[in-house]
């Protein structure tokens, strides 16, 4: 989990970022050098590590005193100066209990313990990204110097930004080496009633930006961009949104056809599809037509809050479960946390932030990105190393499990061919060679000395690799990450929920916390089939991110949770409704009314589309209040109502359980609409106010009310019951 540190002028009625993580982490007692950065978080002693706990754990571990629980979390920094991170040992162990009492107390501990470090004109937020982040209109960091330092390379932020320690430098350096130029993104903006249309980016435009030229690499020069000179890696180009057409020749730009050779290697690297050849994600360059503009990848990585969940799983097999059906959950999860629609000053068309993390960050280069013919890298990559996944790992080979079908696999990938073949030769099935061999397709950022030693000279042992892949692992980050065991910990085998944006209060995050956990063992108990295609997946996490998505977005779902394992599939077909993905009717009016007519017009909210039985399609677009409460007309159990039903076999205490039960109804009446997103209410409160003139541009006092309020309410100051409902009942 992050936080930002915000500091306030109540004169000026301004809001800045702190940048005094580096002194909050010294009176933590704390490191802010290159040793506070990437290491696993210490295991819990009491319970052999690996081993899944069972439902007898739950009543027997003792409650630990939360405030020392707090002082012994890991406190790290982030690649932002003020922004920290904060990982518990508690979340490498499951119990049903640690939910209940140990989670939500923690989480306000640690918060009150960084409050208390904080001088008196500070703030502590828990939000993914400050609203005022590479404004041009104001300052938004204490201290700001000019822009176009030597490591950021930013018109729009200044080095004083970045925790200059050498892993986080060396990161943004690497992802701006390999590319060849720093990356920028185009985030669309909102499209008010006074809003400048067309819109032009007044801070930043392509036409400024000497990289903002697509430099295809010169056939006399190898591989050099155009700023001249040779390099062992293809040319940089500009960072862009997806286009709408791909190459013309997907057989000359290598996108199919016979294994692909890198002559400069000597090694053979294999593009996997399964299944028709998909449109080429080919991207365009950004323009700043309507579009806010980016370009640093600081904006991606390390500058905002993140809540994520670490899984353990009892072995391998529970593992590939695991990160097979949470995956297809992400995108219902990214909007039902969705709280970042402002960004640089500006109200976007979007509420979630995962796109703008994944894009600000991509390193491929013009002929990984299928701009440029294939002449030194190894293949062209469809997707960005920070994304969703490019495919699933399938039950394990000893599995009796069913479910899983090679087709749902169904996007191109690249993988090392080399590496796939040692492995499989070595007795690793097909779907787990390949989901490693395609992270080693990608080079590191940055290796350290330490790292590349074939001996430890501390201890004259020999390395066994570990730290190194697990360099490869760190910069590679999808929507959920398979983690293996780690010896220096004696953690087993992980699953990392990477889908969530962090919430306000620490009810909030508990709540999304509990639901991610409680899932995972219902996916193991009840042998739930969560599959998904990859493209669908890809098409709701694009769905997920549009405005007001949790209320009024359709996203593809599997209608029958329960068949599969046995290899018996429920009937084919896919049923589509509403018009280009969106909820044209209120699905959420009343949570007990599904399958009604919309008010006025006679017309059934449900209009079938597309191949298949209502009764038995596979697969079917539902609103995410159908997808976790139910929906009778598609005859689908809702996930929540899974979960819920799951309680009473855990064997917990009734306060415990009831406990629970009203931690889940936050997430319920989300998904029923009847509590709004952050997002949604921070969209409210900026259209609402006074000083905003419906142009798109949040100001700086707009922020500074903004922001204020929001601390209020996590403090329990304010109310906002349309928010977050303190007086939960039962569920």
């Amino acid at each position: 989990m992050g936080y930002v540190i915000v500091k306030r002028d109540d004169v000026a009625r301004r809001m800045v970022l702190s940048p005094r993580v580096a002194d909050i982490l010294s009176d933590l007692g704390r490191a802010s050098d290159a040793s506070s950065v990437g290491h696993h978080p210490s295991v819990r002693t009491g319970r052999r590590s690996g081993k899944s706990s069972s439902d007898d754990d739950i009543n027997n571990s003792s409650d630990p005193d939360p405030d020392e629980d707090a002082a012994q979390t890991s406190w790290r920094p982030a690649h932002a100066r003020f922004a920290l991170r904060c990982e518990p040992p508690y979340l490498r162990v499951f119990s049903a209990q640690q939910l209940v009492t140990e989670i939500p107390e923690c989480l306000r501990a640690r918060r009150r313990l960084l409050k208390s470090k904080l001088k008196e004109d500070e703030m502590l937020l828990s939000i993914t990204q400050f609203p005022l982040f590479g404004a041009t209109t104001d300052i938004h960091i204490d201290g700001q110097g000019p822009m176009n330092g030597p490591l950021l390379r930013s018109q729009l932020l200044s080095d004083d930004c970045l925790h200059q320690i050498p892993p986080f430098a060396l990161e943004i350096e690497g992802i701006i080496e390999r590319r060849g130029d720093v990356p920028y993104t185009a985030v669309p903006v909102f499209h008010d009633t006074n809003t400048p249309w067309p819109f032009v980016d007044p801070g930043l435009s392509p036409a400024a930006l000497d990289f903002g030229i697509l430099r295809l690499p010169d056939a006399t020069a190898g591989s050099g961009s155009g700023s001249g000179g040779s390099r062992d890696r293809d040319s940089g180009c500009a960072m862009g949104v997806y286009g709408k057409n791909g190459p013309t020749s997907a057989a000359a730009m290598n996108g199919s056809g016979p294994a692909m050779t890198n002559l400069a290697q000597g090694r053979l690297f294999d593009m996997f599809q399964s299944g028709p050849a998909p449109a080429s994600p080919l991207l365009d360059i950004p323009s700043n037509r309507n579009s806010l503009l980016l370009d640093s990848p600081l904006f991606g990585v390390g500058s905002g809050g993140v809540l994520r969940v670490t899984l353990c799983a009892a072995d391998l097999d529970e593992a590939r479960i695991l990160y097979d059906h949470l995956a297809p959950i992400s995108a219902i999860m990214i909007a039902l946390t969705a709280g970042t629609p402002i960004v640089r000053g500006y109200l976007t068309d979007r509420d979630s932030y995962w796109d703008v993390q994944c894009s600000a960050v991509d390193d491929r280069s013009a002929q990984e990105r299928g701009f440029a013919p294939l002449t030194t890298a190894k293949g062209k990559l469809m997707k960005s190393r920070f994304g969703t996944i490019d495919s699933y790992l399938g039950p394990g080979p000893n599995s009796k499990d069913m479910s899983f079908n090679p087709q749902y696999n169904d996007m191109y990938y690249t993988y090392d061919s080399g590496a796939n073949m040692t492995m499989m030769d070595s007795g690793i099935d097909k779907e787990l060679s390949q989901h490693v061999s395609r992270l080693i397709i990608r080079d590191l950022h940055y290796a350290t000395a330490k790292m590349l030693r074939d001996r430890d000279d501390a201890t004259r042992s020999r390395s066994n690799g570990q730290e190194h892949f697990k360099r490869f692992l760190g910069c590679n980050r999808q929507n959920v990450c398979l983690y293996p065991p780690n010896t220096r910990t004696c953690s087993g085998w992980e699953v990392e929920f990477m889908s969530l944006e962090v919430q306000l209060t620490d009810d909030e995050n508990a709540a999304f916390i509990s639901f991610i956990v409680l899932l995972s063992r219902v996916i193991i108990s009840y042998s739930l089939n969560l599959y998904l295609p990859i493209s669908l997946m890809d098409q709701n996490m694009a769905r997920a991110q549009s405005v007001n998505a949790a209320k009024e977005q359709l996203f593809y779902f599997r209608r029958d949770l329960f068949s599969g394992r046995d290899g018996k599939q429920s009937g084919p077909g896919l049923i589509s409704r509403g018009v280009n993905g969106s909820s044209q009717n209120d699905t959420h009016a009343r949570d007990d009314v599904v399958g009604a007519t919309v008010p006025g017009s006679g017309v059934p909210r449900h209009q079938h589309l597309g191949t298949g039985s209502p009764d038995t399609a596979e697969y079917v677009e539902l609103t995410i209040n159908e997808i976790l409460n139910g929906s009778p007309t598609h005859k689908v159990t809702g996930l929540l109502t899974i979960v819920l039903s799951y309680l009473p076999s855990m064997g917990l205490e009734y306060k415990a359980e009831q406990a629970l039960r009203r931690q889940l109804v936050l997430i319920r009446r989300r998904a029923s609409g009847k509590l709004c997103t952050l997002a949604t209410w921070m969209r409210n409160f900026v259209q609402k106010h006074p000083d905003y003139h419906h142009d798109s541009v949040v100001s700086p006092t707009v922020n500074y009310d903004m922001l204020r309020t929001l601390n209020e309410i996590e403090e329990g100051r304010v109310a906002a019951p349309e928010l977050l409902d303190v007086t939960l009942p039962r569920a």
